[in-house]
């Protein structure tokens, strides 16, 4: 046996741990075996029992620190990913009920806006698209746009007609907005619809997220985003809010004292989270800021971690890696997203650019005018399992390639994009933060038992 390459080595102050990518598992070693281990590591070198304590050894190749082969490890991925793409019996589906919105983002890549608003006869051929999967057993809805908020009443509409039909079976929903069109009858529509989670989009501090969404009349609509936040909470307080900022090199100033403004603003409140995005510099369909202006991996990567280090800001990049395994559904044949109009796209990043449909349902809720090259380039195109730099990477199993569509543009458009996980190159530092966080929130959570 010899040490995995998806094992890490984290050497802390506090602690000597071994973190592997492949189980997502991290153990706590003592001085002497770490110190054993890494030398077999550096070495190259087989693991001894008589240096070991059998236990040990045991624990470890049960977690998949250390292995016989390292192609078989790969390999154990590779099955994984494949079994997972295959599955059947959940759909991740997307729905645009308008391609429309009263903001003009210039980072917006929904350069494809329409007024249209979904049909009867579209929201039937999709139930019809969905009626038609035998081993269908959970769907996971994203209400998209455009702005949905601006097709309320359909969205009503259609849930009526969904749950009918859908009756006891599994089922989870969310939506994406930007927290504009927020009102009594839209939380009533959100509570009968069962939508539990939302995002919405701030770009900065009042009058910098102001000059990005701004409307003729001159609204303060910073001001009414966040009042419709509070009123949101007070209707639904169990609904689960992100306020997700998006940055740019331009704006990342303001982050620190937006999320503070927004801590006190609700304070006491439940389920309301300020993360940061980034407005990443991309390929060819990417945003309309210059380069200049956008984070890359090195300078997302270091914004997180100073967050924290200076501020003591947690976000989401700081939790304890996600699942191993979690790859982005566009891999699967039954991830699905559409628009107003009945045309499907694999990816909701390009929903509403036609370029991009698969195909178009028809009445009997079939796909058809189906664009192969499209699709087989959105299931299999630049497939981190067949890169040769990937597929070798101790960072895959909790990377998984990145984000499908930059892969593809990258392989098909000319991109540029760099797909690689933001642990790269950080993981240290980033499972440094996360053991930090943990130990304040269990002494935390001891002194208020304590008390």
């Amino acid at each position: 046996m010899k040490i995995s390459h998806y094992t890490f080595f984290l050497d802390f102050d506090e602690g000597k741990y071994l973190y592997n990518t492949l189980s997502n598992s991290m153990i706590e070693l003592d001085d002497v075996s770490y110190a054993k281990l890494r030398a077999a590591k550096e070495s190259g070198s087989e693991l001894s029992n008589d240096d070991f304590d059998a236990e040990l050894l045991s624990e470890l190749e049960k977690r998949d620190f250390i292995t016989a082969n390292d192609k078989d490890e790969f390999l154990k991925y590779k099955a994984v990913i494949h079994t997972q793409r295959e599955e059947n019996a959940s759909m991740h589906l997307t729905l645009a009920p308008t391609m429309d919105c009263c903001f003009h983002c210039h980072y917006c890549f929904e350069k494809y806006k329409s007024k249209k608003h979904i049909d009867e006869k579209t929201m039937d051929s999709i139930l019809k698209y969905i009626g038609s999967i035998d081993s269908l057993r959970h769907i996971r809805l994203t209400w998209f746009g455009g702005e949905p908020l601006m097709a309320v009443d359909e969205i009503e509409r259609f849930y009526d007609k969904f749950s009918s039909m859908w009756k006891d079976k599994s089922f989870i929903s969310n939506i994406i907005t930007t927290g504009y069109h927020i009102d009594d009858n839209a939380i009533r529509v959100m509570r009968k619809a069962k939508i539990s989670s939302m995002q919405i989009t701030l770009d900065g501090m009042k009058d910098t997220h102001n000059k990005v969404k701004h409307l003729p009349g001159g609204e303060d609509v910073f001001e009414k985003v966040l009042q419709n936040i509070e009123l949101l909470n007070d209707g639904m307080p169990e609904m689960h809010i992100t306020i997700r900022v998006n940055l740019t090199l331009d704006n990342c100033d303001e982050y620190v004292p937006l999320f503070r403004l927004l801590s006190e603003r609700f304070k006491g409140r439940k389920n309301i989270y300020p993360a940061p995005a980034f407005v990443l510099d991309r390929g060819a369909s990417g945003s309309n800021c210059g380069k200049q202006h956008l984070f890359n991996h090195r300078t997302r990567s270091e914004f997180v971690l100073k967050l924290w280090n200076d501020y003591r800001i947690f976000s989401p990049f700081l939790m304890y890696p996600r699942p191993f395994f979690e790859e982005c559904a566009i891999r699967n044949k039954m991830a699905i997203a559409f628009d107003a109009e009945g045309y499907a796209y694999k990816c909701w990043e390009v929903i509403g650019n036609k370029e991009y449909a698969i195909g178009r349902l028809d009445d009997d809720g079939k796909l058809t005018e189906i664009n192969r090259t499209v699709l087989y380039r959105q299931l299999y195109g630049e497939d981190p399992i067949d890169d040769a730099k990937c597929s070798r990477c101790d960072y895959l199993p909790v990377c998984n390639g990145g984000c499908p569509i930059q892969r593809i543009e990258n392989e098909f458009a000319g991109g540029h994009n760099d797909c690689c996980t933001y642990y790269k190159g950080y993981l240290p530092e980033f499972m440094k933060a996360y053991l930090e966080r943990k130990r304040m929130v269990d002494e935390y959570e001891k002194s208020n038992k304590n008390n």
